[in-house]
C-alpha cells in the first residue's frame, strides 16, 4: 500500500521536475508565451503520436478476438464515463446561473470533464506500469473516445455554437491517426517494421521520439504556471471546486461504473480493460482547455487557473486514486 504511493509520488515528482524548467525560463523572459503554440505543436503532432505508436507496435499483446473485443469494451466504458462527468460537473456549476457567468461556467463543466488523458495520462501509465504495452493500448482507446468528445462536445461547450463541432478534427487530429496507424501495425504484424529485430534501431526513433512527450508536456505546464499570479492560481474558489470534480468526482463515478464488473470478476486476466478509464479519468485538466479558451474565446483567466491548479493539485489527489484501484 505504501509502497504504490510512494511510486506514484516519485512518477509525479519527476513529472513536475520537468515543469520547473519551464517555470524558470518563462519568468526569465526566456521562454515567450508564442512559443508555447510550437511546442505544443510538436508534442501534439510528433512526440505523443510516437508513444501511441509505440504501445501498439513495440511489443505487443497478439492481436486476438478477445484483445479486439476488449479494446471495444474499454471504448464503450470510457465514452460512459465521459457523459457521465458532463452531466456531473453541469449539475455542480448549476450555481453559475448568470448571463455573465457563463463563459466562465463552461470553462469549469469543461475542466470537470476532460481530463490530460493524452499529455499526462499516458507518460503516468507509461512509467507507473514500466511501459506495459497493454496498459497503454487500453489508454490509447480512451484516447480515441477523449479526442472524439472534446472536438465535438467540447467545442460546442466553450463556444455554444454548433459551427464550431468538428467530426473532421475529431476524427484526423494526430493523435487519433496515431492510433489508427499503431492499431493498423497491431493488427497486421507482418508489416510491424518496429517490431522487427532486423531494424532494431527503428524501435529507437519510434521510443525516443515517443519518450519525448513527458518533458514536453510538463515544460508548457511550468510555463503557464509562471503567467499566472498566485491570487489568479490559488484565490478563486470556483477553481477548487473544479479541481474536485476532475480528480475526485469524475475518478469516484467512473470507478463506479466499472465495480459491479470488477467484483464479478469479468476481465479479471486483462485489468487495464476496467482500471485505464478509471487512471485517466483521474488525470488533472485537459491542456486543451487553455488553447479552446484562447482559440474560441472563452474564459482564458480562468482556463489557465484550473488548468495549473488541476494539475498541481493531482500531485495529492493521484496516489490516493491508484492506491484505490490497486485494492
Amino acid at each position: 500500500m505504501l509502497d504504490i504511493i510512494v511510486k506514484v509520488l516519485l512518477i509525479m515528482a519527476v513529472l513536475f521536475a520537468f515543469a520547473l524548467p519551464g517555470f524558470i525560463l518563462r519568468k526569465c523572459k526566456l521562454v515567450s508565451s508564442e512559443s508555447l503554440s510550437s511546442l505544443s505543436n510538436i508534442l501534439l503532432c510528433f512526440a505523443q503520436p510516437m508513444l501511441i505508436i509505440k504501445a501498439f507496435c513495440i511489443d505487443p499483446v497478439s492481436p486476438t478476438g478477445e484483445t479486439l473485443l476488449n479494446f471495444l469494451w474499454v471504448l464503450l466504458f470510457s465514452f460512459a464515463a465521459l457523459f457521465l462527468t458532463f452531466f456531473a460537473s453541469k449539475l455542480v456549476f448549476l450555481y453559475k446561473k448568470g448571463e455573465g457567468e457563463r463563459k466562465k461556467r463552461d470553462v469549469l463543466v469543461f475542466v470537470g470533464t476532460f481530463s490530460n488523458c493524452a499529455f499526462v495520462g499516458i507518460p503516468f501509465v507509461d512509467m507507473f506500469t514500466g511501459g506495459d504495452s497493454e496498459a497503454m493500448m487500453y489508454l490509447t482507446v480512451f484516447n480515441v473516445a477523449f479526442n472524439i468528445l472534446i472536438w465535438t462536445l467540447g467545442a460546442y461547450l466553450i463556444t455554444q455554437d454548433k459551427r464550431e463541432i468538428s467530426l473532421k478534427k475529431a476524427l484526423l487530429n494526430p493523435c487519433t491517426v496515431g492510433a489508427a496507424v499503431g492499431f493498423l501495425l497491431f493488427l497486421v504484424p507482418e508489416i510491424n517494421i518496429f517490431d522487427m529485430d532486423e531494424v532494431a534501431e527503428l524501435q529507437q526513433i519510434v521510443t525516443y521520439a515517443g519518450n519525448m512527450t513527458a518533458p514536453l508536456s510538463m515544460l508548457v505546464v511550468g510555463v503557464r504556471m509562471a503567467e499566472l499570479t498566485p491570487k489568479q492560481l490559488f484565490g478563486d474558489k470556483d477553481i477548487y471546486i473544479a479541481a474536485f470534480v476532475r480528480l475526485v468526482l469524475s475518478m469516484a463515478l467512473t470507478y463506479l461504473l466499472i465495480l459491479p464488473f470488477k467484483l464479478a470478476g469479468v476481465f479479471a486476466e486483462d485489468p487495464y480493460v476496467l482500471l485505464a478509464p478509471v487512471i485517466a479519468m483521474a488525470m488533472p485538466p485537459a491542456a486543451s482547455v487553455v488553447a479552446f479558451a484562447e482559440k474560441m474565446d472563452g474564459e482564458r483567466t480562468a482556463a489557465a487557473a484550473s488548468y495549473a491548479t488541476g494539475t498541481l493539485l493531482s500531485v495529492f489527489t493521484l496516489p490516493f486514486a491508484m492506491l484505490l484501484i490497486s485494492l
